[in-house]
């Protein structure tokens, strides 16, 4: 379990529906593990400016955090620099009903958005992390850094992801326009 992040204390609203709060904040992010096991890296401390609005049945959690991150280039896996904004958007409820399944659930008088922004970097992270749209990437024989230098490997003729197609060519037959040789 990771260690909260935000907590919001509401109690000032708590017995006033309608009635909002505004919160900023400068929180520290953990690194985290990213896809295909990549570190990815926050810049702290990230700003998070929220209002807290009370609605009677729980409360709702709007506002936008901010900041900046590292993370390796999907082609060349070099160091990547990036900032990230997004809206933060959430309902907490005492208790759940089936209609309800998007929101989270709170108890006492503080709100923990661990959650709510984890779930946003999560959904909001592109894809693609590159270091430039022209990244050469990596070469795929002698892993040289093509933006970097140039190197002078032959490219190989074969992908190998294809040898169960090569396979089935030699078995059945097949010429270049899909018909049989035969």
């Amino acid at each position: 379990m990771v260690e909260p992040i935000l907590k919001v204390d509401f109690s000032s609203i708590k017995d006033t529906p309608g009635a909002s709060i505004t919160v900023q904040e400068q929180i520290t992010l953990p690194n985290l593990n990213w896809e295909g096991n990549r570190l990815l890296e926050f810049i702290n401390p990230w700003r998070v400016k929220l209002d807290v609005t009370n609605v009677k049945r729980g409360y709702q959690v709007s506002g936008e955090m901010c900041g900046r991150y590292r993370l390796n280039c999907d082609r060349c896996l070099e160091k990547v620099e990036a900032d990230f904004t997004s809206d933060l958007n959430d309902l907490f409820l005492l208790e759940l009903s089936p209609e309800e399944e998007e929101a989270k659930i709170y108890s006492g008088d503080e709100l923990d958005l661990t959650a709510t922004i984890l779930e946003t970097i999560n959904l909001k992270m592109p894809l693609k992390t590159l270091c430039s749209p022209a990244c050469r990437g990596l070469c795929p024989v002698c892993g040289t850094n093509l933006n970097l230098e140039t190197c002078h490997c032959q490219p190989e003729r074969f992908d190998p992801r294809l040898a169960m197609l090569l396979k089935w060519k030699q078995e059945k037959g097949g010429g270049n326009d899909g018909q049989s040789e035969a």
